[in-house]
């Protein structure tokens, strides 16, 4: 005998269109929601809830997409078996499987007017709140410049490679990736994002600094930053925990 999920009012159905595995551990989720309903701003998060039996299970992840007003979105979520939503989601869903999602939440956001410059700053998988801001960026603010300094360990676990390739030679976006584990093959910056690189990259001090993913990561570049003479007012993070 089945028993209907009781939902909070602020969800909303949306329907899985499309599961791509883009690296060895993240797949990238395009849902479908209704336009009238689903709204995001570019670096906004949302709850996703499964409706299943028994309890249903609840996680929150990043927009990966820019805002759109169709109501399409993309997530890319890493796998964790210790998750049960992240877990479901890579291990049981389907395309057609109908998930329930929230708006876009959060006071980490970029939109046109906020500023013409800025530093986008991630590691590993917090990555993803600023690729929906580059792409925003890219599709809609010729006039804005913006830098994503992005650091992986392993180059395999860049996410999105073709496209940042081509964003990166738009002429107001800037891309520099650095890989944290030592490889043969790597002829690029190596290291976690530190003083030296980016003072190599001759980043605006006035820029709007965006930053996500551990709290580890968070606690590092706000020191790092603080450090360099960045004003806590131009600092917006993103915590993950």
């Amino acid at each position: 005998m089945s028993h209907a999920v009781n939902v909070p009012e602020h969800f909303m159905p949306a329907r899985i269109e499309r599961i791509e595995q883009v690296t060895p551990l993240i797949k990238v989720f395009t849902l479908a929601a209704d336009p009238e309903r689903f709204h995001a701003r570019a670096g906004q998060w949302l709850d996703l809830l499964i409706p299943r039996e028994g309890e249903p299970c609840v996680g929150g992840y990043s927009v990966v997409s820019a805002p759109r007003d169709d109501g399409r979105l993309q997530l890319a979520i890493k796998y964790a078996d210790h998750h049960a939503a992240t877990y479901h989601l890579h291990t049981v869903s389907e395309v057609g499987d109908e998930v329930l999602v929230t708006a876009g939440q959060g006071v980490f956001f970029f939109e046109p007017g906020m500023s013409r410059e800025v530093v986008l700053l991630g590691a590993g998988i917090g990555v993803t709140p600023l690729m929906s801001i580059l792409r925003l960026i890219h599709r809609d603010a010729p006039d804005v410049h913006a830098h994503l300094v992005y650091s992986v360990a392993a180059q395999h676990e860049v996410l999105f490679p073709d496209e940042l390739a081509v964003l990166g030679e738009a002429p107001n976006i800037d891309v520099t990736l650095t890989v944290t584990r030592e490889a043969e093959d790597w002829r690029g910056h190596t290291g976690r994002i530190s003083h030296p690189l980016l003072e190599s990259l001759n980043l605006s001090r006035e820029a709007l600094y965006y930053y996500c993913g551990s709290r580890e990561f968070i606690e590092d570049m706000t020191t790092l930053l603080t450090q360099w003479g960045i004003p806590e007012r131009q600092l917006k993070y993103e915590k993950w925990w």
